[in-house]
């Protein structure tokens, strides 16, 4: 990764970068909810996120005054507090082979995590391929103020928003964790059939230097049910999307793991902002948990990113997979053949809806960039060796 080059004691940690990455950020938003998902409008504020995360552009009033300094004296309060008091009490960490546990917890809390989940030379590869993604998005971004992770907060990216494909499903590491033998028996269980589809493959990124707490959220890849009669939403049905995360480095108190709010993927309260939020939320974070684990989270959960106070890099690779009976607008074809046909025979039925024609090429695959405007351009420039007829084709398939 990284947090392991020679760079280690000053990657990330960039005190000319403000708190919340820019001045006119709103100072306060309603809540984080977001039952429009897919459909939720642009804004009026351009950041670096994606359209299901609009809700979260107002920052984290809390540090707003502080300077982005490993020894500014806010920072090291907030690490010591984390020290002592950062972590999910009681955290069960389940075993591959105890799938019905492991899933019987996934559905009672929105989240499990599975120890194992990649052997050494597995996790070995998307280390790699990580760090190569990271460093990417870095060569664009040396001080990490661009901002691309949900909520366009600065020292945050992710994977699949870097990419200009959305999807990270073009490379091979990424695509060798669709149907781990740890994993799959779990989620045949959890999804109660082998019947599941793949939806795309990215992830997220929190720098050293990472001092907001991101709002909590909900990953809303859909628009809410529409139940004439009001008596259903979303949240009444089994888990229509899973994420599993892969942590490239140990979950600790202070390098910003994510945290999962137990059993909310059921509730319909709404989410509370940062200011509104009770402190045990943001201390009810996965971890400790080792690299190569697997973090299986249902998108409905209540969850966020945590301050990375810390001197490495926290990256989590992820592939999203979609119930047998849930399909949307979300889900995009965004992996080369090629890299389908070097899957397993369930790997390839899983990502079927993913996989593009054979010489097909995968438009925006293998450019990463921090920034919209750079990865539109990237596109565009694709898009203008096609003909019309070719692009109309290819955008009305995505």
């Amino acid at each position: 990764m990284v947090a392991q080059t020679e760079n280690t004691k000053t990657v990330g940690w960039n005190a000319s970068v403000p708190p919340n990455g820019f001045a006119n950020r709103p100072k306060e938003t309603l809540y984080n909810d977001n039952p429009q998902g897919l459909d939720t409008p642009m804004g009026e504020i351009e950041i670096e996120t994606t359209p299901e995360h609009r809700n979260l552009v107002g920052g984290d009033p809390t540090c707003a005054t502080w300077t982005r300094a490993y020894d500014d004296p806010n920072v090291v309060a907030l690490r010591e507090r984390l020290l002592r008091e950062n972590g999910i009490k009681g955290l069960e960490i389940q075993s591959p082979s105890d799938v019905k546990r492991a899933a019987d917890r996934f559905n009672r809390d929105g989240f499990v995590v599975v120890r194992d989940a990649l052997s050494p030379a597995q996790l070995a590869r998307i280390q790699a391929a990580s760090a190569r993604a990271i460093e990417s998005l870095m060569a664009d971004d040396p001080d990490c103020s661009a901002g691309g992770g949900a909520g366009g907060l600065p020292h945050r990216y992710s994977f699949g928003g870097g990419s200009a494909s959305r999807h990270m499903l073009h490379e091979k590491a990424w695509c060798e964790l669709i149907d781990l033998e740890t994993l799959t028996p779990i989620l045949t269980e959890i999804f109660g059939s082998a019947n599941y589809v793949v939806g795309g493959g990215g992830g997220d990124i929190a720098m050293p230097g990472a001092i907001e707490y991101q709002g909590l959220h909900s990953d809303n890849m859909w628009s809410e049910l529409p139940d004439p009669f009001g008596h259903i939403n979303m949240r009444d049905l089994p888990v229509p999307v899973l994420t599993v995360n892969f942590p490239m480095v140990d979950l600790t108190p202070v390098n910003g793991p994510i945290r999962q709010i137990p059993g909310s993927q059921r509730w319909r309260a709404p989410i509370p902002n940062l200011a509104d939020e009770p402190d045990w939320m943001k201390l009810s974070t996965v971890c400790p948990a080792p690299a190569g684990c697997a973090v299986l989270r249902d998108i409905r959960a209540w969850h966020g990113g945590t301050p990375n106070l810390s001197r490495e890099v926290r990256a989590m690779p992820n592939i999203e997979y979609y119930a047998p009976w849930f399909r949307s607008e979300g889900i995009m074809r965004c992996m080369p053949y090629e890299r389908w046909e070097e899957l397993s025979p369930h790997g390839q039925r899983t990502s079927r809806l993913v996989v593009c024609d054979r010489g097909e090429a995968v438009i925006g695959a293998g450019y990463m960039h921090p920034r919209a405007k750079m990865r539109e351009k990237f596109k565009e420039e694709q898009f203008s060796r096609m003909s019309q007829r070719e692009v109309d084709a290819y955008l009305r398939r995505l």
